[in-house]
């Protein structure tokens, strides 16, 4: 059974992980994803490579929103500019929280 440890949460971004079998979980909005260790950072290394002014694109809505493919092909993620910095200053909080649990 996973036992969880918040790593950031940032408006509709939460992440945690697994203190045992160190799954790290990523909701945002009605959305979860499962990450293998290694799976996170490289997610967190295409995440932070993009710049939204570079992927975006205009939804029916009329709001542009970047697309960002999670490791389950048939699933996307689309951010506002808003959601967009927050997924990102939220990953970047996770991965130095982790580094900080590594150490203690």
């Amino acid at each position: 059974m996973c036992e969880n440890r918040t790593l950031a949460q940032v408006a509709q971004a939460h992440i945690s992980q697994c203190t045992y079998c160190k799954t790290v979980f990523l909701w945002h909005n009605n959305l979860l994803l499962n990450f293998p260790q290694e799976d996170f950072v490289q997610f967190s290394h295409a995440l932070q490579q993009r710049a939204f002014d570079d992927y975006c694109v205009p939804f029916p809505d009329g709001e542009e929103r970047v697309i960002m493919h999670s490791p389950c092909p048939d699933i996307s993620f689309s951010f506002t500019r808003a959601e967009w910095t927050d997924m990102r200053a939220a990953v970047s909080e996770a991965l130095l929280m982790q580094q900080v649990y590594a150490l203690i």
